[in-house]
């Protein structure tokens, strides 16, 4: 088990952050400038922290109190950087092998070969860097990680300047790796869909702090604050008023900008208090005239908390479209993301009526 806990200060800028990971994949998650990249320099040993801890198990890579400060080859972290930093004048089998100290040469070339094998760089043995593509480039770079037997591994931005066929192969090279090795792994991304994807558990960041941590479900779909809301594209995000509190207090009716729903309640929930709500753009649902219901995602009937809405705009991205939906003329209230197969089903036109169904279980209560 990794657990860290370090406060450094550079310039203006300040970086406290307390984590525990397990055999598990951890995500680092948020903007550029947030602190994500310097958190893996500073567990690597790249830079010291200006106090607290770094632990694994029960040694101690860094602890200010008691004068440690473990050099980075003493450390036992692989670190997989964003531009690869493969040797260019060393082919990938003397890449992969470089750095690995255990066992015997024999056996060092054994497990490189298995490496190579795994991550399908079978045949590039001899190979260098420039001829390599940027997948190839990667999977050199995991391998030359992993070869060394580290007891952490570090991954910055590992699928940024890939293409998306690529990454989403890399992807999964990198869940087989975590299954084979079941080592603590932290992974730094500012995208949704990766973080999503590899996230056993996200630590959203943001201005050098930790803003939330917990399962991929907890902070995709139950934002701790209104910030982790915006910074995980959670778009439709609302104040309201409580209306009225049910007698047993599992719900709540909750009156907002021209709308009123039904949400789960929370403890403090009181009637006549103030309010802060969202739902993900994927789990509202959009209701045809006849009754017929479609939606991007979601887990509930088509008949709760319905809203008559209609089609501000829409806009195609890509492999979806996003409907903006509202109530009145003057501005929209809801977006919604739509899969194109949806799309097509629906055949929405600006300024067409429609009806919204906000599923109460997939409403999410922030204040």
């Amino acid at each position: 088990m990794l657990n860290v806990s370090f406060l450094k200060n550079i310039g203006n800028f300040a970086l406290d952050v307390s984590f525990v990971v397990d055999s598990e994949i951890l995500v680092l998650f948020g903007p550029s400038g947030s602190g994500k990249s310097l958190t893996l320099r500073i567990i690597s040993g790249l830079i010291k922290p200006d106090k607290g801890f770094i632990k694994l198990n029960n040694a101690s890579f860094f602890d200010s109190a008691n004068g440690i400060n473990l050099p980075i080859n003493k450390r036992g972290v692989g670190y997989v950087l964003q531009d690869y930093a493969l040797f260019p004048h060393m082919t990938v089998f003397e890449n992969i092998t470089y750095g690995s100290r255990k066992g015997s040469r024999t056996d060092i070339n054994k497990k490189a070969a298995e490496l190579q094998k795994f991550l399908r760089l079978e045949g590039t043995e001899g190979f260098y860097p420039h001829q390599l593509s940027g997948g190839q480039k990667q999977r050199v770079a995991i391998a030359r990680a992993i070869a060394s037997e580290p007891a952490v591994l570090l991954l910055d931005e590992p699928l940024a300047a890939l293409d998306y066929p690529v990454r989403s192969k890399i992807r999964n090279d990198l869940i087989a790796i975590h299954k084979r090795f079941r080592m603590p792994t932290i992974v730094v991304t500012h995208d949704i869909e990766e973080a999503f994807v590899l996230g056993d558990r996200i630590a959203v960041i943001e201005e050098g702090r930790i803003e939330q941590i917990g399962s991929r479900d907890e902070v995709f779909y139950k934002p701790a604050t209104r910030k982790v809301a915006r910074l995980l594209a959670v778009k439709n995000i609302f104040d309201g008023v409580v209306k009225k509190v049910s007698s047993k207090g599992l719900s709540a009716t909750v009156e907002s900008d021209g709308f009123s729903i039904t949400v789960n309640s929370k403890d403090n929930l009181k009637a006549g208090g103030n309010i802060e709500f969202c739902i993900r753009p994927e789990d509202i649902k959009i209701i045809r005239a006849e009754g017929e219901g479609l939606k991007a995602k979601g887990k509930m009937g088509d008949k709760e908390n319905i809203i008559s809405a209609k089609v501000f705009d829409i806009q195609e991205k890509g492999l979806a479209h996003t409907i903006f939906a509202g109530i009145s003329d003057d501005d929209y209230l809801f977006q919604i993301n739509l899969p194109n197969s949806t799309y097509r089903k629906l055949s929405l036109k600006k300024g067409e009526k429609m009806k919204l169904s906000l599923p109460r279980e997939l409403v999410w209560v922030i204040s």
